[in-house]
């Protein structure tokens, strides 16, 4: 599962406050699109997954235990009633970072994908609809940009990504 958080940060470039609350029903597996509700600036957005995040959220979810609450997608580990947390999230990621001897945060997931799109060609229009403006003032500097060319722009590039990474 922690493989599975890291992976979604990294190839979405989703924010871990907008990992925690992801909910089953907020998959769309035949498009491989996740919905995120009332993200940062109480937005909501469509994120393209590639398809070794796709894959790996369905194991995950294929993997739940009896005890997690509703829908959620992802739970503690030593207490599968309990929700997850943003600081159970970034504890772990703190972990991962002191055993791999770097320095590594959400924002740093996130950040590496936005340089992974842009360095294998993505327009930077299209990677601010990726990740989500912060705010609409920031976003308003931007033409808007169709989902449709998002979704191409972002499964174009993320092919490159993923032909290029390790992970």
């Amino acid at each position: 599962m922690d493989r599975t958080l890291l992976l979604l940060i990294l190839r979405c470039g989703l924010r871990v406050a907008e990992v925690v609350p992801l909910q089953v029903s907020d998959i769309d597996w035949p498009q491989q699109v996740l919905r995120i509700e009332q993200g940062k600036g109480r937005k909501d957005r469509r994120v393209d997954v590639s398809a070794d995040a796709v894959a790996s959220v369905r194991a995950c979810v294929q993997r739940r235990p009896s005890g997690v609450p509703g829908e959620a997608v992802f739970w503690k580990q030593k207490r599968p009633s309990r929700p997850l947390s943003v600081k159970a999230i970034q504890n772990t990621m703190a972990r991962y970072a002191n055993a791999a001897g770097v320095v590594a945060s959400g924002h740093s997931l996130r950040h590496t994908c936005a340089s992974n799109l842009l360095e294998e060609g993505a327009e930077i229009v299209s990677i601010r609809e990726v990740l989500g403006p912060a705010s609409s003032t920031s976003s308003e500097r931007y033409a808007q940009v169709s989902n449709q060319q998002v979704k191409q722009e972002y499964v174009r590039t993320m092919q490159k990504v993923l032909q290029h990474s390790k992970v």
